[in-house]
């Protein structure tokens, strides 16, 4: 799979917004020793389990 400029664990990330919400999520995984995808994955889950 050839990753397109600016994806992440899949995820394309464009502009402003975007990138913002990149950097809580990187400094999110930095936080708890996680990779960026290991964390976008328990994020993902942890919110689809409360819906």
């Amino acid at each position: 799979m050839q990753k397109e400029h600016g994806q992440v664990t899949g995820l394309i990330w464009r502009g402003p917004d975007d990138l913002a919400t990149y950097q809580l999520l990187k400094n999110y995984a930095d936080q708890h020793q996680l990779t960026v995808p290991a964390a976008a994955k328990q994020l993902l889950a942890e919110a689809l389990r409360k819906h």
